[in-house]
């Protein structure tokens, strides 16, 4: 089975995000700086990933990414 680079990078993100403090949004890049993602790639996961219910996202200079769902 094949397994596409965004995939890869998503499941990555994903897992990341699972193991950060459940109360504290991530930036996204810390994100991709922490799996060695391009930042605009990640930027274009993170939204799908938005539309999809997976995470959710929180604006302002504490804002940041955090899963929608506890892992």
């Amino acid at each position: 089975m094949r397994i596409t680079a965004k995939v890869d990078y998503a499941v990555r993100v994903c897992a990341e995000l699972a193991a950060a403090d459940p109360g504290e949004p991530v930036k996204g890049e810390a994100l991709a700086t922490a799996q060695d993602v391009p930042l605009n790639f990640l930027w274009s996961i993170l939204g799908e990933l938005r539309k999809a219910g997976i995470v959710r996202t929180q604006r302002g200079a504490h804002g940041g990414y955090h899963l929608a769902q506890p892992a």
